[in-house]
C-alpha cells in the first residue's frame, strides 16, 4: 500500500523465476501432489540458509505461487490441498492451522502432521523428496529466488490483482480457487 492506495502488482514473469537455470522436469508426469506443509517446510529450509524470516501470510502466498507456477508450466498440481478464497486472499487451511500461532511474527519451526496408527500417535515433519523429484525442488527454489525479497503485503497484493485466480473466485462467490483457473492464469503470464 502506498499513500493508502493498494498497488496491484502482477507476479513476475516466469522468465524471472527461471533466470538462473532451466527447470529439471520430474521423472514422471504421474508424480503425486505434495502436502502443502512439505512445500512450506522446504521454503523454511531455503529461508534459513539465507537468514530470511517468513511470516505465516508470506508463507501462504509463497506456496500459492509455487502451486500456480507448477500448474502453469507443468500442468499438474504441486499441492494436494485445495486453496480457499478467503476475504483477504488465498489460504491453504492446513498451513493456516500449522502456523497461526505465529500471528504476524516469523515462523520458527517446521509444520508437523500427526496421525494415529493403531494405538501409536505419530508426529512427522512433511518433506519434499528432493532427490526423487528434482523438478519440484528446482521449481520451489526458483520461486523462492524470485519472491523472497517481497514483503507479505506485496505478495498479498500480487494475489489480489484484478483477473487473478483469487479475485475471480471472489467475484464468482466461490469458496475454493479452481486449479484450472490457476493453470490458465499462470500459463498466460509472459515468460
Amino acid at each position: 500500500m502506498e499513500n493508502g492506495i493498494f498497488l496491484h502488482v502482477h507476479p513476475p514473469p516466469f522468465a524471472v523465476v527461471l533466470e538462473s537455470a532451466q527447470m529439471v522436469p520430474s521423472t514422471t508426469r504421474t508424480t503425486p501432489a505434495y502436502d502443502a506443509r512439505a512445500v512450506a517446510n522446504y521454503f523454511l529450509e531455503l529461508a534459513s540458509l539465507e537468514s530470511i524470516h517468513i511470516t505465516p501470510m508470506a508463507m501462504q502466498k509463497l506456496v500459492y505461487f509455487a502451486h500456480g507456477w507448477m500448474l502453469g508450466v507443468y500442468g499438474r498440481p504441486l499441492i494436494s490441498q485445495r486453496i480457499e478464497a478467503w476475504d483477504y486472499g488465498p489460504v491453504i487451511s492446513d498451513l493456516y492451522q500449522a502456523f497461526k500461532r505465529y500471528g504476524n511474527l516469523p515462523i520458527t519451526e517446521p509444520a508437523h502432521t500427526a496421525q494415529m496408527i493403531g494405538s501409536v500417535f505419530r508426529v512427522t515433519v512433511p518433506q519434499i523428496p528432493k532427490h526423487q523429484d528434482p523438478g519440484v525442488a528446482s521449481l520451489i527454489g526458483k520461486v523462492w529466488a524470485t519472491y523472497k525479497h517481497f514483503t507479505a503485503i506485496q505478495l498479498s497484493n500480487m494475489t489480489h490483482t484484478p483477473g487473478s485466480p483469487w479475485s475471480t473466485a471472489r467475484e464468482n462467490n466461490q469458496t475454493f480457487i479452481d486449479d484450472d483457473v490457476m493453470k490458465k492464469y499462470f500459463s498466460e503470464i509472459p515468460r
